[in-house]
């Protein structure tokens, strides 16, 4: 019997083994790559100084800070208008090559408009985006670093999806066992460097999805709603947005923090609320009236200016294959264009222009024009959105 058991014990071991390895061998993109960070007990996590590879499938190199970024001084040359980009993997430039992640995109946008309006200032956007973050860890950063670059304006990039997820907390659990004894926190990261748990993770939430539309789908016939199971087959992930949420009372926490320095260091700051690209008319019609209003009320009381890119996305419905990477909630290089665009007129209009040293000649046109003070146009080459004018809304600082 006992035999019995350990032989049974040690197929299922080596099965599991042969899985991982098979997995490691031919899904060498399902996790971040390990080495790449550093743990750091006051933002949770950092990418290694000077670390150079491919992380999902796109070349990356970290400069001499830990940053996603060509080589910067912290001290800001003269002439320099600096920007910080905080953020997670949309800021990072999710399997983007440099180039093409927002905030470079967003950089060679800005000083093109500087140029056509004779604005001899440097346009500068730092790259912060790490991989994973959360807001309440891009609060930590800008106390303890972002500072240092002594920007003209901080751009913290709010994803809302995952920004719920109070990741510094985590951080905070992993010190906690780190000082109880090392090998208590190497255990509990242990499970976290198995492809075969991802493998799971994402056949869980493919099985979800199933028996949710399975669920919807007798409901329907039976005349019934049945919004539980609506919500396993639209994968819902607003449960956090709700008053009293451990995550969204994170977020709130952070965003008056991010506010406090802003006014210690008086530097404006503004929040892009990030889409849900998946599905545009999914969150168009569903996630964004339940999320936005929470995020521009926390946004205003922190007193911080607000823009919202959930308009800019919503002409591609149906059509998001053009602007997202396929089966992914990230954009590809055109959707990042299309993120820099709208940012771009929103900067210029709301924050560049009014301190122009030269403003634009009568009839003279820049390459990001703006419009009304409720919306911009968004002109791209190379993508042509399929309505005449994307209205992106925002909300004065």
């Amino acid at each position: 019997m006992i035999r019995n058991l350990a032989l049974a014990l040690l197929s299922l071991v080596l099965g599991l083994a042969v899985c991982e390895g098979l997995l490691r061998l031919f899904g060498s993109e399902v996790l971040p790559r390990p080495d790449l960070y550093l743990d750091d007990p006051t933002v949770g996590k950092r990418m290694r100084p000077g670390w150079r590879g491919d992380e999902f499938g796109a070349s990356v190199t970290i400069n001499s800070k830990g940053l996603r970024n060509p080589e910067v001084d912290y001290e800001k040359p003269a002439g320099t208008y600096r920007i910080l980009a905080l953020g997670d993997s949309w800021t990072f430039g999710f399997r983007m090559n440099e180039p093409d992640a927002y905030p470079r995109q967003l950089e060679r946008m800005l000083n093109a408009s500087a140029a056509a309006r004779g604005d001899t200032r440097r346009i500068e956007v730092i790259n912060a985006g790490v991989v994973g973050y959360s807001t309440d860890q891009e609060a930590a950063y800008l106390a303890a670093e972002g500072w240092k670059y002594s920007p003209d304006l901080v751009l913290v990039n709010f994803y809302p999806v995952n920004d719920t997820h109070n990741k510094l907390r985590t951080s905070q659990k992993r010190e906690a066992l780190r000082a109880l004894h090392p090998f208590l926190l190497a255990l509990y990261d242990w499970p976290k460097h198995l492809y075969l748990r991802e493998f799971v993770k994402g056949a869980r939430r493919t099985l979800k999805q199933k028996v949710g539309n399975a669920r919807v789908s007798v409901a329907a016939k039976l005349g019934v709603e049945d919004k539980g199971g609506r919500a396993l087959a639209e994968n819902d992930w607003t449960g956090d947005y709700r008053e009293g949420a451990r995550g969204w009372e994170a977020v709130r926490t952070a965003l008056d923090d991010i506010g406090e320095q802003s006014r210690a260091h008086g530097v404006p700051v503004l929040v892009v609320l990030l889409p849900d690209p998946q599905d545009i008319a999914r969150y168009h019609d569903r996630f964004h009236p339940k999320i936005a209003p929470m995020v521009e009320s926390a946004v205003r009381d922190a007193q911080l200016g607000y823009f919202d890119l959930e308009p800019t996305f919503a002409p591609w419905q149906g059509k998001e294959d053009e602007v997202v990477l396929r089966r992914q909630r990230h954009p590809n290089a055109a959707g990042y264009g299309l993120i820099a665009r709208a940012v771009g007129a929103e900067v210029d209009e709301r924050y560049l222009v009014p301190t122009s040293p030269a403003r634009p000649a009568d009839g003279a046109r820049s390459p990001v024009r703006t419009d009304s003070p409720r919306s911009v146009v968004v002109e791209m080459s190379g993508i042509e959105p399929p309505t005449s004018a994307l209205r992106t809304q925002r909300s004065p600082s």
